[in-house]
């Protein structure tokens, strides 16, 4: 065999070696894709199955309260734009507060998932039209205020 078809069979299976890698980094890169957009729709469905586990359980339920209660205290008298817009702020608050404790290694998600929870919820009452049952909820929620003797 000749030093020319050695060098044409060398370069062949070098193209041919190529081209596969090339299909398999393509296959890798949409496989990659594919399960960043499915986790990320798996959070969210996650997310909104929480809520719905969370609205069935009514005001009065202890893990509701527990969730939810000082934050409907501070939402009380508003309305529900405006609840939308202070619990917007708090989120971003939190999301900033939560990046720098992560970094100094503290971080905690639960006040940021209370909030985005509590966002979602807020919102789905928006779209629906819901602004009395939200002030009816929010009351519901809302810590009874301790009654003092007079003396």
């Amino acid at each position: 065999m000749g030093h020319t078809q050695r060098q044409s069979r060398e370069r062949d299976r070098r193209a041919r070696a190529a081209a596969q890698a090339d299909r398999k980094s393509a296959m890798e890169s949409a496989y990659r894709q594919i399960d960043a957009a499915f986790g990320e729709a798996a959070a969210v469905s996650a997310l909104k199955i929480r809520i719905e586990h969370l609205l069935r359980l009514g005001p009065d339920h202890p893990a509701l309260r527990a969730r939810f209660a000082a934050r409907a205290a501070l939402l009380s008298g508003r309305s529900l734009d405006a609840a939308i817009a202070l619990v917007e702020r708090w989120r971003r608050e939190e999301r900033k507060a939560f990046q720098i404790a992560s970094a100094l290694g503290y971080g905690s998600r639960l006040s940021l998932d209370v909030l985005g929870e509590l966002r979602l919820i807020l919102r789905l009452m928006r779209f629906k039209r819901m602004d009395e049952e939200f002030h009816a909820i929010v009351d519901a929620l809302s810590p009874a205020p301790l009654a003092v003797a007079a003396e």
